[in-house]
């Protein structure tokens, strides 16, 4: 960055995901093998829409969220502040009740507004030639800064928030921007985080282009198998998760606990394809990232990659991570557990990676039974491994050549 950053903590984490709700439940599902991965057969009606698989999160309890703030909120906003209280109660941080607070920013995001609500508003639409019956809530579901607005509403948080939107980089996004936001010393705290729904339309926006799963209709548990010979496409996922990201200072002066230190991270567009990945950006975007957080490829214990299981995209982040740290670095994607849960992701894989630096215990690649010659060359990990690790790379790509990689550190004092 030219200039020596300043420390970065994550202080409080909050997860929503197919695995389970809460951090706990989430992570235990890991280290146990778990699949959130389900058939869909009512999606075999949608004509055209060849995957009937997605990885649902299990129900959950919104009465923690008032009755008047739910009004507004779709799915993918309860979930997103379910996720926040659960993080902000960790951090032991209180905020809302309408106090001014200039130096706290929320900054989260979706790949889109609520996709359920989209629907049924535009057939009411059609169905009746105009927007007769429509309800004043619904443009509060469907708008692109959905997610931060209900989250700030539901908080009563009176401050800064930022709308964050590039689809599986989203969170991964909002968490550098954060990084960056404390960088410039104008806040101490960022609400970093993104959320998505799940809906048929999600999935058939991968299945259109071949990259969604259709080959494990009928056996689900075996479906999402990143860098593995036999894989097929990716799975639909959806959740939320939420980190609060604090400057040393303030973590001093609250007198916070420290879960991992957030080193920074890069974000780019190689402006290439929109749907192609390419190698070369995703080795730039993990240099630059180290750069930035003032490491270099010898620091890495652990990259949790981005693969989700599609052709291309596994292949060509295998060949990246290899020019960057070799075969000596242990490699993991976590898509075969969840799906592929969009705007959620990156969050839930930082959060997973802290959660492994905490058990000194990576979690493996799940369904990788036979590696794609394709995507050798790095140290792929095909059953948990208990190691203590000092810093994590993680990656997510995104539609669009939106490349993001982000560093963590655990805590040691």
């Amino acid at each position: 960055m030219g200039v020596k950053s300043m420390k970065v903590y994550v202080t409080g984490m909050g997860v929503m995901s197919s695995l389970g709700n809460g951090v706990h439940s989430m992570f235990q599902s890991l280290l146990e093998n778990k699949s959130g991965i389900k058939h869909f057969p009512d999606w075999q009606k949608y004509n055209g829409l060849h995957t009937h698989l997605a990885a649902p999160v299990p129900e959950y309890d919104i009465t923690q969220i008032p009755r008047a703030a739910r009004r507004t909120m779709s799915r993918m906003s309860e979930m997103a502040v379910l996720a926040t209280l659960e993080a902000l109660h960790q951090a032991k941080l209180k905020i809302g009740d309408h106090q001014y607070t200039p130096r706290i920013a929320i900054c989260m995001g979706s790949t889109t507004g609520s996709p359920e609500m989209m629907e049924a508003h535009f057939k009411k639409m059609f169905d009746r030639g105009g927007p007769e019956g429509q309800l004043g809530t619904t443009f509060f579901k469907v708008m692109n800064h959905t997610i931060a607005s209900n989250v700030a509403s539901a908080l009563g948080f009176y401050g800064p928030a930022l709308g964050i939107s590039s689809a599986c980089a989203t969170s991964s996004q909002a968490m550098i921007l954060g990084w960056e936001l404390l960088q410039t010393g104008l806040y101490d705290i960022v609400i970093a985080g993104g959320a998505d729904e799940l809906h048929y339309t999600g999935a058939a926006v991968f299945d259109i282009v071949q990259a969604a799963s259709r080959g494990y209709n009928d056996r689900p548990n075996k479906a999402s198998r990143p860098f593995d010979q036999a894989r097929d496409g990716l799975v639909i996922s959806e959740g939320a998760a939420v980190l609060i990201l604090e400057s040393e200072k303030s973590v001093l002066n609250r007198e916070a606990k420290k879960l991992a230190e957030f080193r920074g991270g890069m974000y780019m567009c190689d402006g290439t394809h929109m749907s192609q990945p390419q190698k070369l950006s995703m080795v730039q975007t993990m240099k630059e990232a180290l750069s930035r957080a003032e490491l270099t490829a010898a620091d890495v214990d652990y990259v949790n990659a981005h693969a989700t299981a599609t052709i291309q995209g596994d292949q060509e982040e295998a060949k990246a991570i290899a020019e960057l740290v070799g075969n000596n670095v242990p490699v993991s994607s976590l898509k075969g557990h969840f799906g592929h849960s969009l705007a959620a992701c990156g969050a839930i894989e930082a959060i997973a990676s802290i959660k492994m630096m905490h058990e000194n215990t990576l979690i493996s690649t799940r369904n990788l039974d036979e590696v794609d010659p394709e995507c050798a060359g790095i140290l792929h990990l095909r059953e948990n491994k208990k190691m203590s690790i000092k810093t994590v790379l993680s990656n997510n790509f995104a539609f669009g050549g939106i490349n993001s990689s982000l560093l963590l550190s655990s805590i040691h004092e």
